[in-house]
C-alpha cells in the first residue's frame, strides 16, 4: 500500500551512516524504497519506521530481497524490496494497525 512514512536505514556491517527516506510501499512484511545507492540482494539492514499516530519509532531488522533500476521518470536510481526479518507479532500488528488507520483517514478526506 502506498503511504509515505519516514524511514531511516543503516547497512549492517557498513559505515553506520543513516539514510533517511520516505517509503514507497509498505506492509506488515516489508517495504519498497527508492534509492540513490544500489544495495545488493541479501544485504542486511537496520530499519527505523516513524509511526506518527503512535508517536513511536519502530526499529526492525530487514533484508534486501530485490533491486532493480528505477524507471526513467523517477528521480532516484534504484528501487528495492525490503523484507522485515525477526519481526514479532506485536510489531507487525502495530504496523498493520497504523496502515489501516492512515488508509481510513485518507479515504475520509
Amino acid at each position: 500500500m502506498w503511504l509515505p512514512i519516514p524511514v531511516r536505514y543503516t547497512v549492517v556491517g557498513g559505515a553506520q551512516e543513516h539514510k533517511e527516506l520516505i517509503t514507497k510501499d509498505i506492509s506488515g512484511g516489508g517495504l519498497r524504497l527508492s534509492l540513490e545507492e544500489k544495495l545488493e540482494v541479501g544485504t542486511l539492514l537496520k530499519v527505523e519506521l516513524e509511526l506518527l499516530k503512535e508517536k513511536k519509532k519502530v526499529q526492525l531488522d530487514a533484508k534486501v530481497i530485490w533491486v532493480e533500476p528505477a524507471p526513467d521518470y523517477m528521480e532516484c536510481s534504484y528501487e528495492a524490496g525490503i523484507e522485515f526479518i525477526n519481526i514479532d507479532f506485536a510489531e507487525r500488528t502495530m504496523i498493520n494497525n497504523y496502515l489501516l488507520y492512515r488508509t481510513r483517514m485518507e479515504t475520509k478526506s
